[in-house]
């Protein structure tokens, strides 16, 4: 006799032996009995009932034969309700009337989905139940797993049979009744994993940079699980691979984003956003990446705070430079090109460190050109970029004190080195066209200086600005004009002297220099367009230089104004005066001259016009027809000049003189000119 075992809590055994017991609708064992049925016995009835929970339903058939036919009276399931993955094994479990052997492997057909799967036989031969095993594979979905059919149980080329070799029936209770699977059990079969969605750097709108070296934050759109069993939680992570949570491990939220905090970020380092989704079987999504954010600390792109030396100063010509670039913050990969009007230089790139980058110039630079620095891809640490020019003047050649004009002061610091023998202002041997030389010093002080000054301060008169005026410093100049000659005092303290005379060239000239001494350097540039008369004075060999005299040219006879425009230095080179004081000429004629009175014939009075080309004594003097004389005019010195005087008709006596011709002359030391005049009644 065999024992079947219907609960193994039974705490009471029961036992009731029968050999047959018919017609009975149903059949109920309590908790805790149990029921010995012998070998040729059955149990015949509608219903049985275990401690409230029917095992059995069927047709009350008593008639079989001796060992009877095995049949199937319950689908189930070793696992408990619930949701089930890809990968979990659900373990189907069919119950008979009765023990039956199994051979090879019988299969039992799966609903589950678009392609149904079997659950292949596990074990449970020579039993009353079966295990038929069956693996959820992608793919497979079943909200209620079932069989496909009340035949979904096929033998597979093996057999199920009582223990008397008799083929056990093998139809399952029709899917969706009280003993079918469905029925007994509520198996969610998820075999589809959740579809990511897109994951956003930032709060909002997807960012590739951040400041912040603590904070982080991500947002992503819902992730799609389709007709399954629904997403359970989403896992957030952040790391410096894609994919990778090596920076933030995995935590599992609900929301669709998340804001990390307390993180010790690393400026110019690229982070990945990683979020994955479990659905409520436990199916773990494929990981969604974000673009990836770099830290840049500094916010924007890099700018340049520093640039030495300044790009408003000039460079100099006999030491050639190294900028310096300094920037706001860490910078990598920039490119740098340098050009100019007029040459073309050498140079070498150095970054000293992350913030600075050093561009030393090798070639020697050109007077008065215009170099250009182009810096391309000046790249932070998070990929921001700027391109930046910067530009420079070269210095002007002997323009010492950079004051784009080669003048007096530039004069005296060219005295002043050569006689201290300051070879970094040397000017020659020098190569190229004014203004656009180019140095090569070769440690003395020559003649090949000398004219390298003048070129270049003779270039300065003639593209310079006419009348630069200067404000009185110092002692006051003195100067007298003699005849056309204006003479100017040199100062006893001065070494280095320039004039300069601003005037209207349509109305005054000044062109001829005269006085000095010595073999010092002297310079003169006459400009008869602009109306500027330039002088300029080096006492280089220490010998005095005596008063200056300029030829001065009035046209017309009035007297004109003339600025001129004065500058001393003493030997170390020190303003000693300067300034600009206008001076009124006179008109000044070229020769001696008597004119026609005027008017002529006249009646009682007329004028006489003569010319002085310099101071003279002068007799003027009227005389009648005959030639006696009547008057005398003028009988005095008289300056240079232009003059008149007035006769009346009048006698020496006072007395009026009768109507006819008359004649007037002039005598001075190296003059002497008649002229005839009438006089009517």
């Amino acid at each position: 006799m065999k024992r079947l075992n219907m609960i193994k809590k039974y705490l009471i055994s029961f036992s009731l032996a029968i050999t047959s017991m018919m017609g009975q609708s149903s059949i109920v064992i309590p908790a805790g009995a149990s029921i010995s049925v012998p070998d040729e016995a059955y149990i015949c009835a509608g219903t049985i009932t275990v401690n409230g929970e029917l095992i059995y339903s069927g047709t009350n058939v008593c008639n079989y034969e001796a060992g009877g036919i095995a049949s199937i009276v319950k689908a189930s399931s070793l696992n408990e309700d619930g949701f089930y993955k890809i990968g979990d094994q659900i373990a189907v479990t069919l119950t008979f009337n009765r023990n039956v052997v199994v051979t090879g492997t019988p299969q039992l057909t799966l609903e589950t989905g678009s392609v149904d799967k079997v659950a292949n036989y596990s074990s449970g031969s020579e039993s009353l139940m079966l295990t038929f095993n069956y693996i959820v594979e992608e793919g497979d979905l079943s909200p209620d797993l079932k069989y496909v059919s009340s035949s979904a149980l096929s033998l597979n080329g093996g057999s199920i049979k009582d223990q008397n070799n008799n083929d056990s029936e093998i139809l399952l209770p029709e899917p969706g009744s009280v003993n079918s699977l469905s029925a007994i059990k509520e198996l969610y079969v998820d075999g589809i994993m959740p579809t990511i969605g897109t994951v956003n750097d930032g709060i909002g709108d997807d960012i590739m940079y951040s400041s912040s070296l603590t904070d982080l934050s991500l947002n992503w759109t819902a992730f799609d699980d389709g007709n399954s069993s629904g997403i359970k939680h989403y896992s957030v992570g952040l790391g410096r691979t894609p994919g990778e949570a090596d920076t933030q491990s995995f935590i599992d939220i609900s929301a669709l984003n998340y804001n990390f905090t307390d993180l010790t970020l690393v400026n110019g380092v690229t982070y990945y956003g990683v979020v994955k989704a479990e659905d409520k079987a436990g199916n773990m999504s494929l990981a969604a990446v974000s673009n990836g954010v770099t830290i840049d600390e500094f916010e924007g792109p890099p700018s340049i705070v520093t640039i030495f030396p300044d790009p408003s100063s000039t460079l100099e010509l006999n030491d050639p430079p190294t900028i310096d670039v300094t920037f706001s913050e860490p910078v990598q990969g920039l490119s740098v090109g340098i050009n100019s009007d007029n040459s073309i230089l050498n140079f070498t790139i150095d970054q000293p460190s992350s913030y600075k980058v050093s561009i030393s110039i090798s070639s020697a630079l050109t007077s008065r050109d215009k170099i250009y620095i182009e810096m391309s891809n000046i790249q932070d640490l998070a990929g921001l970029s700027i391109d930046k020019s910067i530009e420079y003047n070269t210095a002007t050649l002997a323009d010492f004190n950079q004051d784009n004009n080669v003048d007096a002061g530039d004069l005296s610091a060219f005295v002043v080195a050569w006689n201290a023998n300051d070879l970094m202002k040397e000017l020659g041997p020098s190569t190229g066209t004014i203004p656009n030389v180019v140095l090569s010093p070769d440690g003395q002080y020559d003649l090949e200086d000398v004219m390298g000054f003048s070129r270049m301060w003779h270039w300065s008169r003639k593209n310079g600005v006419n009348g630069k005026m200067l404000a009185n410093t110092g002692k006051e100049i003195a100067y007298n004009q003699i005849g056309s000659s204006i003479f100017i005092d040199w100062d006893k303290d001065a070494v280095v002297a320039q004039f300069e005379f601003i005037y209207d060239p349509q109305l005054v000239s000044i062109d001829q220099i005269k006085g000095n001494n010595g073999e010092n350097m002297e310079l003169a540039f006459i400009d008869t367009v602009r109306g500027e008369s330039s002088f300029a004075y080096a006492n280089i060999s220490n010998e005095n230089f005596t008063n200056n005299q300029f030829i001065t040219k009035v046209k017309g006879k009035d007297s004109k104004v003339v600025d001129l425009i004065y500058q001393f230095y003493t030997e170390d080179g020190q303003l000693l005066s300067q300034g600009t004081e206008s001076i009124m000429l006179k008109a000044i004629p070229e020769h001696f001259s008597l004119h026609q009175n005027y008017p002529n014939p006249f009646n009682p009075v007329t004028t006489i016009n003569y010319d002085l080309p310099f101071q003279s004594m002068v007799n003027l003097v009227v005389y009648d027809i005959m030639g006696r004389k009547v008057t005398t005019l003028i009988n005095e010195q008289r300056s240079e000049g232009y003059h008149s005087t007035v006769w009346n008709a009048r006698n020496q006596q006072g007395a009026p003189v009768s109507a006819g011709i008359y004649f007037y002359q002039i005598q001075t030391s190296e003059y002497v000119k008649t002229r005839k005049m009438v006089i009517l009644k």
